[in-house]
């Protein structure tokens, strides 16, 4: 009995380890799309904090719809197609929480997003941002 139960964990495992490389990205194969974004932090009164420009290169695998920023997985990709990506984002910082909402119209190439930021400390209360950007296809 001790046998047998040794034979079949150890084919459990030797399949998993077979197919352990099967779910690696091609990074190489996917389209590397650079979005130049300015945006813009507001206070829950719409006033102004602040204005931030910043770029985000996202790979785009076409083949399996994924959506990649850097070589990190978006794991909540909303709607893909050869027209529109749409994903949620969250973030952790030290101090907030940033939940965004992003588009990215792949026919005009520009990018939209909306975000709500959370902090830690109660006398930030919770802002928002809105971000419009250019994007760019790198290879």
């Amino acid at each position: 009995m001790n046998k047998f139960v040794l034979v079949i964990l150890g084919l459990i495992i030797s399949g998993t380890a077979v197919w352990a490389d099967r779910f690696v990205p091609e990074f190489d194969k996917m389209k590397a799309v650079r979005c130049d974004i300015t945006e813009t932090i507001y206070n829950s009164d719409d006033s102004v904090v602040t204005t931030n420009k910043y770029f985000r290169i996202f790979r785009l695998d076409d083949e399996c719809n994924k959506i990649y920023l850097q070589k990190a997985p978006v794991d909540k990709i909303l709607h893909y197609d050869n027209n529109l990506v749409h994903m949620s984002l969250q973030t952790l910082t030290d101090d907030s929480i940033i939940a965004e909402d992003i588009q990215i119209n792949r026919t005009e190439w520009k990018y939209t997003s909306k975000a709500q930021i959370s902090y830690d400390n109660p006398v930030f209360g919770v802002r928002y941002s809105k971000s419009n950007g250019v994007c760019r296809v790198l290879n």
